[in-house]
């Protein structure tokens, strides 16, 4: 099953937006309202038509009150409520009623996949920079165990060895079947870490599908209705301009491989 969006329209922002987001599989958000589809979806926002449903549970006004550690957004921008690091991991999980027994060694556990040190622990959030308190944010959402994780804006803000760190993150949230969803305003992010991705074009969804076979679509590549991921376009051009036939990769190293068997 998984997390399903039927007929979702919202004043003149969304109209008629269906989806199915399915477990294992990271599905990237691309448009100007995709934070607007995403506020839908976390709960945030009620004063819409449609229906979201969760496995075969309809989500309507208290289902996430009833249900506090289902889902988690995650900003690159994250507001806190307390002034000390540990104090906020307390204050999410009470709000959350979420009690268990490892609670300790999941915090040591996520800290080290995003390489932050325990001492960050006893830190006033005051003195962390920007990229530390992202990784924290990112910390307190997932020590509940949320069943749908979205990041909004990806990598905003994250250093080159953060953003690996997450992508490892990210991969093993996938392999313990989560539903992740992702939002970004670059596509070279989008082709490179989704499985999947939903374009969004005026108000409603222009294309969806397989990420891989969406981008390289040449369709849309002629369309031109969004931007073209970098290394999609080196292979484009040469395809086009140099007659010479590259394959589309994600991996730039694979791209110059291509290049050497070719050239």
């Amino acid at each position: 099953m998984g997390l399903t969006l039927e007929n979702i329209k919202y004043k003149d922002l969304l109209n008629d937006i269906s989806y199915r987001f399915s477990r294992r599989r990271i599905t990237g958000i691309y448009g100007e309202n995709a934070d607007v589809l995403v506020d839908i979806i976390n709960g945030d926002n009620n004063d819409y038509d449609g229906n979201v449903i969760f496995e075969k549970s309809l989500i309507d006004n208290n289902f996430y009150k009833n249900n506090p550690t289902l889902v988690a957004t995650i900003d690159p921008n994250p507001f806190f409520y307390t002034n000390r690091v540990e104090d906020e991991c307390k204050f999410n999980l009470d709000f959350r009623k979420y009690r268990a027994d490892d609670v300790k060694n999941k915090i040591t556990s996520l800290l080290n996949l995003l390489g932050l040190d325990e001492e960050i622990l006893k830190r006033d959030i005051n003195t962390l920079s920007r990229s530390e308190k992202y990784l924290l944010a990112i910390v307190i959402n997932l020590i509940y165990d949320p069943e749908i994780i979205i990041f909004r804006n990806i990598f905003d803000g994250l250093d080159h060895n953060s953003r690996k760190k997450l992508i490892t993150l990210i991969n093993n949230l996938r392999e313990d079947k989560k539903i992740i969803l992702i939002t970004s305003r670059d596509t070279n992010i989008l082709y490179e870490l989704t499985d999947e991705v939903v374009l969004l074009s005026g108000n409603t969804v222009y294309k969806s599908g397989a990420t891989d076979k969406l981008f390289t679509s040449i369709e849309l590549i002629r369309e031109n209705v969004i931007p073209m991921p970098n290394i999609i376009k080196v292979s484009y051009l040469a395809r086009t301009d140099k007659k010479v036939k590259l394959s589309y990769h994600k991996d730039v190293r694979d791209i110059i491989k291509d290049i050497y068997k070719h050239v």
